[in-house]
Order: structure tokens, then sequence, then C-alpha cells
């Protein structure tokens, strides 16, 4: 009949409108979880080392939510020493305090631990994809040493929360690096300090590269940067060195590009397991 053939067809019409709704649904998923970027953790401590954590947020910053979607800052300083401090002892030229916008804001989770307690640590890694780990510090008499126990809670949640990637802060001069910047009068000045006055933190850098070394289940690059001068302007360029003893860098790194390399490595990982001395390009070499 003729009504029974109306109702057919709007029954037909119906159950289309309702395939092609769980269509549209099913791909709106599939974009979004294409362009979800990840969580980066970005934990850092004090001194110069220290300040290329704060710099790693930034850098994480610029990358956009589609590449890093979260990024969970865990500090031994209160969060008002990332947020509200204009000057990030660095060659910036900028207020770092007035460059968040309210988005990125939203983006960033902030807080303050204790890094020699196992707890604060495990807790917060649930849910991250990588981390970048700037504990150490080589300036002696200013600032914490917990390079060494943090790192290996670090590890340790890491391998509770199966997270695979992380990109770790050591320092030139740190176990196969030795000597310092063998082509170069500063390398043997920093061998000195090592040697007397900076004995303590460089047991503290050395217990740190070690324990990344052993901790198989993760995926690390290590970095041993030169320079991080407070007036060393920013040029989003850097070089490694390729070989010791054959190839080298410049002596002065900006503390936002090596975070920059620090976060782009922790995202996009293309040195696996290894350990690499940074520093800035040398002039007119390309």
């Amino acid at each position: 009949s003729i009504s029974g053939k109306k109702k057919i067809y709007k029954y037909s019409i119906i159950l289309l409108s309702q395939a092609q709704g769980i269509t549209r649904k099913h791909l709106i998923m599939q974009s979004s979880a294409v362009t979800a970027g990840k969580v980066l953790c970005i934990l850092y401590s004090s001194g110069g080392l220290g300040d290329v954590g704060r710099h790693a947020t930034r850098a994480a910053l610029e990358l956009g939510p589609d590449k890093i979607s979260k990024i969970k800052v865990l500090s031994s300083q209160p969060k008002e020493f990332l947020l509200n401090q204009s000057n990030w002892n660095c060659g910036c030229n900028v207020d770092h305090a007035a460059e968040f916008t309210a988005e990125e804001l939203e983006r960033m989770e902030v807080v303050q631990v204790d890094f020699e307690n196992v707890k604060d640590l495990h807790d917060q890694l649930e849910g991250v994809d990588a981390v970048v780990s700037c504990l150490g510090n080589r300036q002696f008499f200013i600032g914490d040493r917990v390079a060494g126990v943090g790192t290996k809670l670090i590890v340790e949640a890491m391998n509770f929360h199966k997270i695979n990637r992380g990109v770790f802060m050591s320092s030139i001069g740190i176990c196969d690096d030795w000597p310092p910047v063998e082509w170069h009068w500063a390398g043997g000045a920093m061998a000195c300090l090592f040697k007397t006055i900076s004995k303590r933190e460089f047991r503290d850098l050395t217990k740190a590269e070690e324990t990344v070394k052993s901790a198989k289940e993760v995926d690390y690059l290590i970095i041993k940067p030169l320079g991080l001068g407070e007036d060393v302007v920013p040029t989003n360029e850097w070089k490694l060195q390729k070989k010791k003893y054959e190839d080298t860098v410049d002596i002065n790194l900006a503390k936002l590009d090596c975070a920059r390399f620090m976060v782009q490595e922790a995202i996009n990982p293309t040195i696996h397991n290894n350990a690499v001395v940074i520093g800035g390009q040398i002039k007119g070499e390309k």
C-alpha cells in the first residue's frame, strides 16, 4: 500500500541519517586522534642548567598544541619562579612572564615537588608521553644538588608508568666526555673546577648520567651543553659535536636554543641511547 511504502521510506531515511551521524562521529574521533598532541613533562631544579628547564616550557609552547597538548612542569622552585619572573637569567631580551597567553597557561600545569620524594614523582608522571629533565647544577656554592637522587626517582617513575622517551641534562666533562672542551681553554678551566671546588657537582652529575645509561627500558638522550651564559642571545641554531677530538662547536649556546633542542628530541626523537655535546653554531660554517 502507499501508506506502507511511506513508512518504509521514512524508516530508511532515519537509518541513513543515523549511519551518517555515526560516520561523521567516527571521522571526527579519528581526526582528533591524529591531531592530538603529546603530554610532555619538564623537570628542573636550580642553577644555569635549571634555567634551561624554564626555557623548555617556552620551547614546548612554541611547538603548538597539535604537537604538545599539555606541558606538566615539575620544579623544586615555587611556580612563581616560572610564571611571574620577567628575567630568566638569559639573553632573550623579552619579558618572559608577560609572554604567557591565557591559552598557553591552560596548556600548562606547574607543580612544586621534592626531587628526593618518591611519591611526588610517581604521582606526577602518570599520563606523560615524554620527559625533559634539567636537574643538574654545575655552579658551586649555589642552588641544590639533586641530579643523582632525582634522576634515579625519575627513571623509576618512567619505568612504572611505561614512559619510553627521556632527554636528560648533564654537563661537559662528565663520564665519556673527559677532558671537557678539549679544543678550547675553557675546557681546562672547567676541568680544574671539577677537580677542586666543584667535586660535589661533578659527582652528582656523574651519578645522574650513570643512572640514565643503565636504564634499559628508557630510550634516552643525554645532552652536555656549553655556554648557557646570561648574555647569549638565542638564534634558533645549535651544533652537536659529532666526534670527540675531531669536531668542534662554538662555546656560546643560548639557554633557549638548548631547550629547543631538548624538547624537539623529546617529541620527535632522532638520537637514541646516546650522549652528545651541544654548543652554538660556528659562524661562517654551514
